[in-house]
């Protein structure tokens, strides 16, 4: 035994010794140095090629890809999608709930779990960038990426839970990339649009989640395709974001000090931007290889600036540990790194951040007594799941409403439905070409590729371009392609059984597209619950904000069953709920990922009681704020979209226009227990409550802490300056203290460039939602 110690203490001292000589030899491989210090070390090591190389992307495998160096020991840059998850080979990464999802629990600790748990997989999968989280403050309600934003529609919120999920990804030795940068607030016209807002507004509203993202540790951001104009005139265009110098090299690097590098977004390098704030181009060289070399070599970019470049994208490598701990080449592409604990991360994220609308009468949870239960629409089967895009994983398999409601009641799962794949209706020399086409398999005729289609819950259409299976949601984008054939993949609803379990609790389900066969199933039921849906996507935005053509049936629903209805809304943002009166409950997870079935079981039947807060206000109608064409889409064939709203975003809107209600406000969700605020105490800065479960059962609080600045301020009425999730027992109670400092009694001061503490008095709101204030108060800086 003593041998034994002696032999580890010389190969203790071996190992220092080794470390020692590769340190003096490799100076940038110093543990004891700081990532900045030795990513300089590494930098002086490089000639000129060499530090170009970083510059744009080469080399191939994943989204994107930058190529190692040997001489050095820098490994290869290995980019993948998405912001929500692994984008690659179907089934093999879990098809987490959304961001804007995650937002909606308002729990920081589980924004980082949900980090954490993305990182792994990335890790697993050879990937050493995530390209997400993406952080955008949503400003239009119908923009079709807000799904993919963990920020909803507040700088506060956004700020702290950008910063949780980074920390997380950035801990499993992945850097993270937070995107668009910035003013990425709508999908129409992406590619062209001149975004103009005003220095003030930007630094308040949309600058904080990438601000927060960067005091974390973030590695890198991506610029975004849309341009930017700066205090510019309603007819004035920008320049595009990722060679604008005010937002990237100005405000972000110099005076937010962002440390990492900047990544153009795909095809988003329109020049050689280095000198306006650009570092590395991506996927491609068009502009940061050959050009940016001659212009370093003519001295037109000073070495200083590839040097500056060089530093920024290095960096983020040794802060997250992969200089010292490479990637191992066991972890590929290929890998399947999903887990059970992932799904059941992925099933917790989901039913925590379900947000209650509406409860009448505690029609929820389910109770025992209710024997008789109906199920209806097509989305209880077959549902809507994750938006299309980049931000897009498919998942090995969708836990569905109607089966998660099954299995919690013991009832076997229906057999899935025939297809008719065998009648060979297809489209012979037509590629059915849209985004919507990351999910692959191989196959060796049409009929095996739609037979494959109709084993997916999230497959209607395909296209066969041999020997690939192009598995898809729906058939637009056709286009000729002698090569191709495609068609759309029928199914056949299962007819409505009833099934039921041993304590005589029975399951019916209709699909809702026969009136009468719906109305007398929903009158006989004791307890209807409707599954409606709709989804959005990268590329476009959403046309309108309704559920059609589901209004129609759940319309039919309530005038059948009325207060015995229970509604479920799948959305990627703010939807209309015209029907809301008419039904007792209603229930949004937004987009909740693969284990939604068995996540909103969990909530309908009290296995978990709701306490998801809307991270975006659900209003009464459309364009209930009243924006311009010129605020969106935009003037002149939608070139140009004026933040005329200024710092009126969201609920600030809402404040600042109190005789317009909306159906559902920012911050609202309710619980299945009721909680009781009292004894608002203010010290110095310091306000501080008493929060009282008051219900029978347990359940989470999220108290929010609002201010209304003095009018001299000129801001909104309200905006967010602190929350937190509280979990409490039946009748137990807790002290819940919130400690305001400089920059939350501060403006943009556009004068000095700089952030200035205003004076006065301030009112305090503390609140269940922006609309259901609980204590009022006053503090002063």
């Amino acid at each position: 035994q003593h041998l034994n110690v002696v032999m580890k203490m010389v190969k203790s001292v071996g190992l220092l010794a080794v470390v020692g000589v590769a340190a003096a030899i490799k100076p940038w491989m110093n543990t004891a140095d700081d990532p900045i210090t030795r990513a300089k070390a590494l930098v002086a090591q490089m000639n000129t090629t060499e530090k170009l190389a970083l510059f744009h992307g080469s080399c191939s495998g994943y989204t994107g890809n930058v190529c190692g160096n040997d001489r050095l020991g820098i490994p290869q840059f290995k980019y993948n999608d998405g912001p929500q998850g692994f984008r690659g080979a179907s089934g093999t990464s879990t098809s987490w709930p959304a961001a804007l999802t995650v937002s909606t629990a308002w729990n920081v600790s589980l924004s980082n779990e949900w980090g954490v748990a993305m990182g792994l997989e990335f890790y697993q999968k050879g990937a050493n960038v995530q390209l997400g989280p993406g952080v955008c403050i949503s400003r239009v309600p119908r923009n079709g990426r807000t799904f993919e934003y963990v920020s909803g529609e507040d700088p506060y919120l956004g700020y702290h839970m950008s910063a949780a999920v980074i920390t997380g990804i950035q801990s499993q030795g992945v850097i993270a990339n937070a995107k668009h940068f910035v003013n990425n607030n709508q999908e129409t016209n992406r590619g062209a649009v001149s975004e103009n807002v005003d220095e003030r507004t930007e630094f308040e509203i949309y600058y904080p989640p990438f601000e927060g993202a960067s005091n974390a540790g973030l590695g890198s951001i991506m610029c975004s395709y849309n341009k930017i104009c700066y205090d510019c005139g309603p007819e004035t265009v920008g320049n595009w974001s990722c060679e604008n110098s005010d937002t990237l090299q100005r405000d972000f690097k110099e005076r937010l000090g962002f440390k990492g590098f900047v990544m153009s977004d795909w095809g988003a390098t329109h020049s050689a931007s280095i000198m306006q704030g650009l570092d590395q181009e991506m996927p491609g060289s068009s502009h940061m290889g050959a050009t940016l070399a001659g212009m370093v070599a003519s001295g037109e970019v000073p070495m200083s600036k590839v040097d500056d470049s060089a530093v920024r994208i290095l960096w983020p490598f040794f802060a997250v540990g992969l200089m010292d701990k490479p990637n191992p080449a066991s972890n590929t592409n290929a890998n399947n790194v999903t887990s059970p604990e992932h799904t059941k991360l992925a099933r917790r994220i989901s039913a925590e951040s379900t947000v209650l609308l509406k409860n009448d009468n505690g029609l929820l949870p389910i109770p025992s007594t209710a024997k008789n239960i109906l199920v209806v629409g097509t989305e209880a089967v077959a549902p809507i799941v994750h938006g299309g895009g980049s931000g897009q994983v498919y998942p090995d398999f969708v836990i569905s409403p109607l089966d998660g409601i099954r299995e919690h009641l013991g009832i076997a799962p229906a057999p899935p439905p025939p297809n008719n794949c065998s009648d060979g209706k297809f489209e012979v020399g037509v590629d059915y070409f849209n985004q919507d086409d990351q999910t692959s398999a191989p196959a060796s005729s049409p009929a095996e590729c739609c037979t494959l289609c109709a084993a997916r819950a999230d497959c209607n259409a395909f296209t066969f371009a041999p020997p690939t299976c192009w598995m898809k949601k729906d058939a637009t984008g056709r286009r000729p392609k002698s090569s191709a054939t495609s068609g759309i993949c029928h199914t056949t609803p299962s007819p409505p059984s009833p099934a039921c379990n041993g304590a005589g609790v029975c399951i019916n389900y209709v699909d809702g597209k026969d009136n009468a066969t719906l109305v007398a199933a929903a009158q006989s039921a004791d307890i209807v619950l409707v599954f409606v849906g709709t989804s959005s996507h990268e590329g476009s935005d959403r046309a309108d904000l309704s559920l059609s053509p589901y209004d129609e049936m759940t319309a039919a629903v309530a005038a059948a069953a009325g207060k015995k209805t229970a509604v479920v809304v799948v959305t990627p943002g703010p939807v209309l709920t015209p029907w809301r009166d008419q039904v007792a409950a209603v229930l949004t997870p937004m987009m909740p990922g693969q284990q939604y079935g068995a996540a909103i079981a969990d909530v309908l039947f009290g296995v978990v009681n709701p306490s998801g807060k809307l991270a975006v206000t659900f209003p009464q109608v459309e364009n209930e704020m009243n924006m311009s064409p010129a605020q969106w889409p935009g003037i002149n064939n939608s070139l140009i979209a004026v933040y005329s709203e200024k710092l009126n975003v969201g609920y600030r809107w809402y404040a600042s226009n109190p005789s317009v209600k909306p159906a559902y406000p920012f911050g609202h969700g309710l619980s299945y227990t009721t909680f009781e605020y009292s004894n608002l105490a203010i010290q110095g800065r310091t306000v501080s409550f008493s929060l009282k479960n008051g219900g029978s059962v347990a359940g989470a609080e999220v108290p929010q802490l609002y201010l209304k600045f003095p009018d001299s301020a000129g801001e909104p009425p309200k905006q967010l300056k602190g929350f937190t999730k509280v979990m409490l027992e039946p009748g137990a109670s807790t002290t819940v203290e919130f400690t305001l400092d400089d920059r939350s009694f501060s403006i943009w001061d556009v004068s000095t460039h700089a952030w200035s503490v205003v004076q006065g008095s301030f009112g305090v709101m503390v609140a269940s939602s922006t609309e259901d204030i609980r204590l009022n108060g006053q503090v002063s800086p």
